[in-house]
């Protein structure tokens, strides 16, 4: 799978585009949290098909659902041109038993029952101690994840390193909140301006909501 080239710089964005190409801090970001009960409530039924299925497996499926249903989030800036993915696959850390962490990478599936499989056996793989740590420097279709699930945060800022930016998206993931019937999960999003607006954002969380609150329709 490759990406295709695209022209923002032409399309009714343009002018934006050029404006946060080459800003000197072109990243934006909010935090939000979203209930992630109904699909803690799925997860018994879903475990009757997949016994080793874990919360954090479902949730990565959902965010990663919701993400690849908004073009601009597949949209990244390379050194040939901009371009956009036909889909894009998760990269999260996973934390090892000698408390580092390295980096998995779940290729997406729209069905969850095809995701977690590859899923599962990724993050144990990654979990390895001699495995390597999994950080690629190629140009690939991802979002850069991470998880902190000891912290129910309100506020994260993300690490950044060199000069050039693609502009993959950068997504945490905190500690669940109980409140009443709902389990809050923090959610943060970190993007490039060059190509995604709040609408984008926007519209990612609502179809993020709209997906956890079916969580049937994520199987």
């Amino acid at each position: 799978m490759r990406p295709l080239p695209i022209d923002p710089a032409s399309g009714p964005r343009s002018k934006a585009f050029a404006f946060y190409r080459d800003a000197e801090r072109p990243r934006w970001g909010l935090t939000t949290r979203v209930d992630v009960a109904p699909l803690l409530h799925q997860l018994p039924q879903w475990r009757e098909a997949l016994p080793q299925l874990t919360p954090f497996v479902a949730y990565h499926h959902a965010v990663l659902r919701a993400a690849n249903a908004i073009p601009a989030l597949r949209q990244r800036l390379y050194a040939s041109g901009p371009v956009e993915w036909p889909s894009i696959d998760a990269t999260p850390t996973v934390l090892r038993p000698d408390d580092s962490f390295a980096v998995a990478h779940l290729p997406f599936a729209h069905r969850l029952r095809e995701f977690a499989g590859p899923a599962l056996a990724a993050i144990a793989a990654a979990q390895q101690p001699d495995a390597p740590w999994g950080v690629d420097e190629r140009q690939i279709g991802e979002l850069h994840m991470t998880t902190l699930p000891l912290v129910h945060f309100s506020h994260f800022s993300h690490a950044r390193k060199g000069p050039w930016d693609d502009a993959t998206p950068s997504i945490a993931l905190g500690r669940f909140s109980a409140e009443g019937e709902r389990a809050w999960m923090p959610l943060n999003i970190e993007v490039h301006h060059a190509l995604v607006d709040g609408l984008h954002v926007g519209r990612f969380v609502a179809a993020l909501e709209a997906l956890l609150a079916d969580p049937a329709a994520l199987w």
